[in-house]
């Protein structure tokens, strides 16, 4: 039995292409027996779908559609810094309401020596209030206007978002960062962890050892970044 994990697809903005990585593996997710969907699938912030009560309808249709892609399956959702919008939190408990193979959570994940979660403490330990402040900032977020997406959009095209990333968030720092936070947040969680999953930091990582664990990142569907969902092995235990 295989499970799979993708994360940063950064749905209905200008930026993303990751409707079109989606469509690419739409076999290998219909085949997976546990999907994680691993934060920022949705973009609040940059949406261009003209309004936030037409992105979060958005956001619950498609949902539908991909769960409907793979019945069959058990799905995951795991909060990112783009998508912690309450509202679409409210959607992800009314799709779980609906469907009973869809769970989600705010943080963390455990199933069987698989650990997930979205990464964005990598940013959030430097706000004082950790994690919780730093997506608070994000609680208000409503689509930006034209302009601003043409910025970032003009900033996408220069490929500065490829190159700092890659700067900010090596390798063994990002490990490093995400061991200290599971240890001091989450330490039971981590025993008899063997691999960790996260997004966030837009970096491809595959089968990266760190210390005992190996570390995995299935990149980003923002334009001219590298994407590549994550397989793990399921395991017949009861999840955490």
């Amino acid at each position: 039995m295989t499970g799979l994990f993708l994360s940063d697809l950064h749905l209905f903005s200008r930026r993303s292409v990751g409707q079109l990585h989606w469509d690419r593996h739409r076999d290998a997710i219909a085949a997976a027996d546990v999907v994680v969907l691993g934060g920022d699938i949705f973009d609040i912030r940059w949406s261009q779908m003209g309004s936030l009560d037409t992105t979060l309808k958005a956001a619950e249709g498609w949902l539908h559609d991909a769960i409907s892609l793979n019945p069959g399956a058990a799905w995951m959702y795991l909060l990112g810094n783009h998508d912690c919008h309450p509202r679409l939190q409210s959607i992800l408990q009314t799709v779980a309401d609906k469907q009973a193979n869809f769970s989600w959570t705010p943080d963390v994940w455990r199933h069987g020596n698989n650990l997930f979660l979205h990464g964005d403490v990598l940013d959030g330990h430097q706000n004082l209030g950790g994690l919780d402040a730093y997506r608070a900032t994000f609680h208000e977020d409503h689509p930006r206007g034209s302009f601003g997406n043409l910025m970032y959009s003009a900033v996408i095209e220069t490929r500065l978002h490829g190159v700092i990333p890659r700067w900010r968030h090596t390798h063994p720092k990002t490990c490093r960062k995400l061991i200290q936070y599971l240890e001091s947040q989450r330490p039971d969680t981590l025993n008899g962890v063997q691999n960790i999953f996260f997004g966030h930091t837009h970096v491809a990582i595959s089968n990266y050892r760190f210390e005992r664990y190996l570390f995995h990142n299935a990149g980003s569907g923002i334009r001219h970044l590298n994407f590549a969902p994550a397989p793990f092995e399921v395991m017949h235990v009861r999840d955490r």
